[in-house]
């Protein structure tokens, strides 16, 4: 997390790597936007990059124990930071999937990564000693 940030205004929880985990931190994180008043899109985006990360630290990382979800809402905009113990693993350095002509091309599993470019205006990996990081920045739009 970025030491700017005082503990009073980062929204921040420990979770166990499963899936229960997942809703549980969504509604926790929820709770923390609403005094922000964001538009309707923008929190569905928070919502959605935020499932998408934690689901595939759930699913795919490898000896992961403990993940940790870090917001920060700051003039309209939403910072969003996921820490994880697992094996290393830069998921914006995977080659992404085609994207289907149509239904019957369509492959299931892949998009996640993709969707999470598509509705942040930046996102970045990186590995610091033990954990990985993906933070993600989501502005209206």
């Amino acid at each position: 997390m970025d030491s700017q940030w005082s503990r009073e205004d980062v929204f921040t929880v420990e979770l166990p790597v499963e899936i229960a985990a997942i809703e549980k931190t969504r509604l926790a994180l929820l709770a923390y936007l609403a005094p922000f008043a964001l538009n309707d899109r923008l929190i569905n985006h928070v919502e959605v990059v935020l499932e998408e990360i934690l689901s595939n630290v759930v699913r795919h990382s490898r000896d992961a124990k403990a993940m940790t979800v870090a917001a920060r809402c700051s003039d309209g905009t939403v910072s969003l930071t996921v820490e994880d113990d697992g094996a290393a693993f830069d998921p914006l350095g995977v080659t992404e999937p085609h994207r289907p002509a149509g239904l019957g091309d369509a492959v299931l599993g892949g998009q996640g990564i993709p969707l999470i470019k598509r509705l942040s205006a930046s996102v970045s990996y990186d590995r610091t000693e033990t954990l990985n990081r993906i933070s993600a920045l989501l502005v209206p739009t």
